[in-house]
């Protein structure tokens, strides 16, 4: 693929009508040197240095300019800096903060301009953007600025609208720029302070949205009544103090993540979209009712699923009848329940068996009441099913942590087949207090990926693998691709492997 885009990029390049002019580290005392810019189409510059023109550059063919200084100093562009680039369609400005202080008034002047990207600049007052009302794509990124004024609503053919600040948040949105922008497709706000519900009612006037990141949003939103666009295919929501890893917006489509600390009935534009994701983390007492949601749908859409702090969730599925069939999360890869107090079963009542045919990690922490997937005869407070038996399946495990639940006294069932942990590469069991033993050997057997393993606070356990006939095999002859072991903590350091 690499030799295909060089040569693509070479065979453009070489066309008479895409000149470009390529200037890194640039230390002279002035724009690049050249007699003429005439011919240019493309110019990025990358700058060490770079002070005011003596004379304005003329550029009149000049499509695309990337400008990026690489140094702290305040810098600003002379006013005409600009008046010579009336075929401009793209514009990229970046730096270190306080680069580069007001834009200079000649950006009025690029009538053409399509895209204008600025990142890492100070930016105190961004009006004059309003006036170039032919943009359909603007990316602010990482800069000083307080508040979106109003004079961005006259970008009425804006197709695209990133606001996204790690460093200093956008304090303000002026109310009527959102519901102005009437053909927008894509929203990213990142890092704006507070995406309130009045915020988030001008959303209905966008009727071609189909992309939208919302961070930061309040916790009312939950509750409140809203009618966003039908056509969403990809957005991102965190509401309240939830909060999403920016990576993990990559690896998914229809992400939500709320922090729920009413036991109020969820809005439906929230039911809506809980039904839709992929990527679904909620904290808070109220998750039982986005539980109550998932349910309806029996979780098909879930990739993803994280749940924590909840004091009112018991189960995770709650059947209202005995029911004789399998339970299937087709789609589930990565499941992470988190302090769950009340948590005792995955399902309420017992079921045939359950399928988890995709997925790769699953952690377990802080759950004390926790004991298996569900319910059986044997349960009781002093004694408890494996949790892993022959009808859990998790063919495509890698990762298993299991953290604080101290009502597991067995991990897996004497009857497993030893493929059964075919896949698993880290094993990680902690502050489980009742668990005696890991497995027994004839899944041991099976652990040929097995990187990590490791085995703290288990107060109660006496022999990592079930005492049988074990031939003698060694350490690195049951895990051959064992990277690190840790054992801490036992109540015999007796205790047979």
């Amino acid at each position: 693929m690499h030799d295909v885009v060089r040569a693509m990029t070479i065979t453009i390049a070489s066309e008479g009508e895409h000149n470009f002019m390529v200037s890194h580290h640039v230390n002279s005392e002035e724009f690049p040197r050249r007699t003429s810019y005439e011919h240019f189409s493309h110019m990025p510059i990358v700058a060490n240095k770079f002070d005011e023109l003596s004379r304005p550059i003329v550029c009149p063919k000049l499509k695309h300019l990337m400008l990026k200084l690489c140094f702290k100093k305040p810098f600003k562009l002379q006013d005409n800096f600009f008046n010579d680039m009336g075929e401009l369609n793209v514009l990229s400005l970046s730096g270190y903060v306080d680069s580069i202080l007001p834009f200079p008034a000649s950006i009025k002047r690029l009538s053409s301009l399509r895209t204008l990207c600025l990142s890492n600049l100070r930016l105190d007052d961004i009006s004059i953007i309003g006036e170039l009302v032919t943009l359909e794509i603007l990316s602010i990124r990482d800069s000083q600025l307080e508040e979106l004024p109003m004079e961005i609503g006259k970008l009425t053919n804006l197709i695209m609208l990133e606001l996204r600040n790690e460093n200093k948040e956008l304090e303000r949105i002026s109310a009527g720029v959102l519901s102005s922008l009437v053909q927008l497709e894509k929203l990213y706000m990142v890092g704006v302070e507070y995406c309130s519900y009045s915020t988030l009612r001008e959303l209905e006037s966008l009727p071609r949205l189909t992309s939208l990141t919302l961070s930061r949003c309040s916790g009312d939103v939950i509750y409140s009544n809203l009618s966003l666009s039908s056509k969403l295919a990809w957005y991102a929501l965190t509401v309240g103090g939830a909060f999403i890893v920016t990576s993990s917006m990559d690896d998914y489509e229809k992400i939500i993540s709320l922090e729920v600390t009413e036991t109020a009935q969820l809005d439906d534009w929230i039911c809506h979209l809980l039904k839709e994701s992929e990527f679904v983390d909620s904290t808070g007492d109220g998750s039982n009712n986005v539980l109550t949601e998932l349910q309806l749908n029996e979780f098909q859409n879930i990739k993803c699923l994280r749940l924590s702090y909840c004091k009112l969730v018991t189960h995770l599925l709650n059947i209202s009848r005995r029911i004789h069939e399998v339970i299937k999360f087709l789609n589930l890869y990565d499941l992470k329940l988190e302090s769950l107090e009340c948590l005792t079963h995955f399902c309420n009542t017992t079921v045939e068996g359950i399928e988890f045919p995709r997925l790769r990690k699953m952690l377990f922490h802080y759950l004390p009441e926790f004991q298996n997937f569900w319910p059986t005869a044997n349960n009781s407070i002093t004694h408890s099913s494996p949790l892993f038996d022959e009808k859990v399946c998790c063919p495509r495990l890698e990762e298993l942590y299991i953290n604080g639940a101290n009502n597991i006294s067995a991990l897996c069932s004497h009857q497993l087949p030893a493929a059964y942990f075919s896949k698993l590469e880290t094993l990680y069991v902690a502050n489980c207090g009742k668990l005696r033993n890991l497995m027994p050997p004839s899944v041991t057997r099976g652990l040929l990926n097995l990187q990590k393993l490791e085995i703290r606070d288990c107060l109660s356990m006496e022999e990592v693998i079930t005492k049988e006939k074990q031939q003698g095999e060694g350490i690195m002859t049951l895990f051959p691709l064992l990277e690190k072991l840790t054992f801490t903590r036992f109540l015999s350091w007796g205790v047979s492997f």
